[in-house]
């Protein structure tokens, strides 16, 4: 016997899966605390392996761009004590989050967070020595606006890192059908140069299982390295 799935049921899913995908572009209101603490759960594994790759050294100025509640900066720290961090979201609950987190490193003066896109970074040019985000070239519209504010405040020698998962592996999850901008990596690699980068590394890793909605999904994470 056939069975036939309601289209108001099917209008109500959608609905759902566009509003997840909204909230981890912007995370906003009451229910920005969640999908924090769930991306946390999602991109662990991804931060720390495009953190690895950033080889940190003593005394660099770092800035994250779309750093969430703020939860992982203290890996960063783990790695180099003498860091000095910069960190933008465009989210003012994750601001807010993120500041209650870091209370001792900011008032130390080892971090400072800002309220903002990365169309327009708040900081002079040649500020850092890298510049680093993950999950957050999705949802670039117009991309080249913020690699060329990039561009800028790097500096001569700095490094940019985007950390992400591959196509394959976010469309694994229905919401990633939304407002989700795939970049092939000769596209972003043109891109790039564009804004006056050199692409001068792709890395991948695959990662341990997780559970989604009782599946056990192994995803790849990719990082991008430009110069």
């Amino acid at each position: 016997m056939e069975t036939k799935t309601k289209p108001g049921l099917i209008k109500s899913v959608e609905k759902d899966e566009r509003f997840m995908a909204e909230q981890l572009r912007k995370p906003n209101g009451s229910f920005a605390e969640i999908v924090g603490n769930q991306m946390n759960n999602f991109n662990e594994v991804l931060y720390e392996f495009v953190i690895d790759l950033m080889q940190l050294k003593d005394h660099e100025n770092i800035l994250e761009i779309g750093f969430g509640n703020g939860k992982f900066f203290n890996k960063l720290f783990n790695k180099n004590g003498s860091l000095k961090i910069k960190g933008i979201d465009f989210s003012k609950e994750m601001v807010h989050s993120a500041e209650l987190y870091n209370q001792q490193a900011i008032s130390n003066g080892k971090l400072k967070l800002y309220l903002g896109n990365s169309e327009k970074l708040p900081f002079p040019d040649n500020s850092f020595d890298e510049v680093f985000c993950n999950m957050v070239i999705y949802f670039w519209e117009e991309p080249e606006k913020h690699l060329k504010e990039i561009r800028r405040v790097l500096k001569s020698n700095g490094k940019f890192f985007a950390g992400l998962r591959t196509k394959e592996s976010t469309l694994r999850f229905p919401f990633a059908k939304y407002g989700f901008i795939f970049y092939e990596p000769n596209e972003w690699k043109i891109i790039l140069e564009k804004c006056g980068f050199l692409l001068s590394g792709i890395n991948k890793k695959l990662e341990r299982p997780i559970n989604f909605k009782g599946q056990n999904l192994r995803l790849e994470s990719i990082c991008y390295v430009a110069e």
